[in-house]
């Protein structure tokens, strides 16, 4: 009987410890721990009002994403950086669809949209 409960304990903490080390990881764990919640947030991105005169590469360049802050749907900051790739070198206002660090997919939004969801 002893033994049996040594091993349920050991087993709950094992579950315990690995829980803890996928959820303070990086993004591609994210994509697979169930104790991230997939959630939508939103953030100011780089942009460039004259996206016409810019080369391919400052094209490419402008919109790779990189350390990008975002606000949960109730407007607070998360706590980590979002990296990710756009499709839209003018527009400056994203909602983000991701878990964690992994990012589903981006929509560019309106400047209204993106105030009235970081003000809640």
């Amino acid at each position: 009987m002893k033994k049996l409960i040594s091993i349920i304990l050991a087993s709950v903490i094992l579950i315990c410890i690995a829980s803890f080390v996928l959820k303070n990881s990086d993004e591609n764990l994210d994509l697979i721990n169930p104790l991230v919640k997939r959630e939508w947030s939103y953030a100011e991105v780089p942009h460039s009002k004259d996206a016409e005169h810019l080369s391919k590469q400052e094209l490419v360049d402008i919109q790779d994403y990189k350390g990008i802050e975002s606000y949960n749907a109730n407007g607070q900051k998360n706590n980590y950086l979002l990296d990710f790739k756009g499709h839209s070198p003018s527009e400056k206002y994203v909602k983000i669809d991701h878990k964690g660090k992994w990012v589903y997919f981006i929509e560019y939004i309106s400047q209204s949209e993106y105030e009235k969801m970081i003000k809640q």
